[in-house]
């Protein structure tokens, strides 16, 4: 009798390890890499347990509609992503939430270049400079806002002025010094809550913010699904989180 409970005891334990492991992967928050540092530590604070997937946008549209995978919650670094999955019946206005920003630096790998100093712009001293593709990302968009601005001068690079689809190139181009300076967002840079190099806050008003949504896409609409996504976009403790992986909040 005894033997008989000790292994109905060692079931049990078991099936309530594997369901835990079974709930964490059925439970998945599909993201942008730009979230990674805030995510991977709000899994060690969170209520529910989760994993994490990360993509770029058209990657986790792709995933959704195509049933190759879960996203039980989506962050999402721009509107559109949002927008195709309402449409889609994927989710519903309700459960989207635009909860962070991230903000637009002009960033150099040199760490005294450009620390609370923007002469190095008025005097024309930055030698070769990234922009990302207005057309395909909120980064790039907002990026062209500030070099097209007259207080802004690039006239005199010429051809020192190199073109990415997306700020991860710019990270790499100026990370290897393969170019100076470049325009990408806070997080990118954020090493442990600290940056890395040196960089160039650009006043809110000179460019259009660049939100994160986060957006709840799952189908099963669980008791923990729904706990975990009103943990990332409310709770203060999540959102120190993202401040710390250099986010800002709204």
């Amino acid at each position: 009798m005894r033997k008989k409970f000790i292994q109905l005891a060692i079931i049990g334990v078991v099936f309530s390890l594997f369901s835990l492991c079974a709930q964490a992967r059925d439970l998945i928050v599909c993201a942008v890499p730009q979230a990674y540092t805030a995510l991977e530590s709000i899994k060690e604070i969170a209520p529910v347990s989760f994993d994490t997937y990360y993509g770029m946008p058209e990657d986790i549209e792709a995933r959704i509609n195509n049933n190759s995978g879960i996203c039980s919650i989506v962050v999402s670094s721009e509107e559109k992503l949002p927008v195709l999955l309402v449409r889609a019946n994927k989710t519903t206005s309700e459960q989207v939430k635009k909860f962070v920003k991230a903000p637009l630096i002009l960033w150099t790998a040199n760490e005294t270049l450009l620390k609370n100093n923007i002469d190095v712009i008025k005097k024309k001293k930055i030698k070769s400079l990234a922009i990302p593709n207005p057309h395909l990302t909120p980064v790039g968009f907002s990026a062209h806002q500030i070099v097209s601005k007259k207080n802004f001068p690039t006239d005199y690079l010429k051809h020192r002025i190199f073109r990415t689809d997306h700020e991860f190139q710019i990270f790499s181009l100026v990370r290897s010094q393969n170019v100076q300076a470049g325009f990408l967002t806070k997080p990118l840079i954020m090493r442990n809550g600290a940056p890395l190099g040196s960089y160039w806050y650009i006043p809110e008003d000179y460019y259009t913010p660049i939100y994160y949504y986060v957006v709840n896409t799952s189908k099963k609409n669980t008791n923990r699904n729904n706990i975990l996504f009103n943990y990332i976009y409310a709770n203060k403790d999540a959102l120190e989180e993202f401040d710390k992986a250099g986010f800002e909040r709204l």
